[in-house]
């Protein structure tokens, strides 16, 4: 019995039209100008995936000695809302062959 009310109302949920995915209208990092994708060259690191490392080249810091700028990871921009936040403020598609060229977002 527990199964078939589960069951009507998975059907009554999908039936609706209602859309389960959230944060679909929003901008994706990894299609922005600024988004610098991670690359792992030592070897017997687990491959990351740019959801976790990929850094945003908006933001960051220089560091004073070396003067080597430490981009900010993409996730963190995103959650912060002094940054790019979750609305993606700072996005800027890319478009063009080299990805140098972008588009404002609508």
């Amino acid at each position: 019995m527990y199964k078939l009310i589960n069951v009507l109302i998975l059907i009554r949920n999908f039936s609706n039209g209602k859309i389960f995915i959230r944060n679909t209208q929003l901008p994706i990092c990894s299609k922005c100008l600024h988004f610098i994708e991670h690359t792992n060259n030592y070897p017997y690191d687990p491959i990351p995936s740019n959801e976790q490392y990929g850094r945003c080249k908006k933001f960051g810091q220089i560091n004073l000695i070396t003067g080597e700028i430490e981009y900010d990871l993409a996730n963190i921009c995103r959650l912060n809302g002094t940054k790019c936040g979750i609305d993606g403020i700072e996005y800027k598609e890319k478009c063009g062959n080299n990805g140098s060229e972008y588009k404002e977002k609508t």
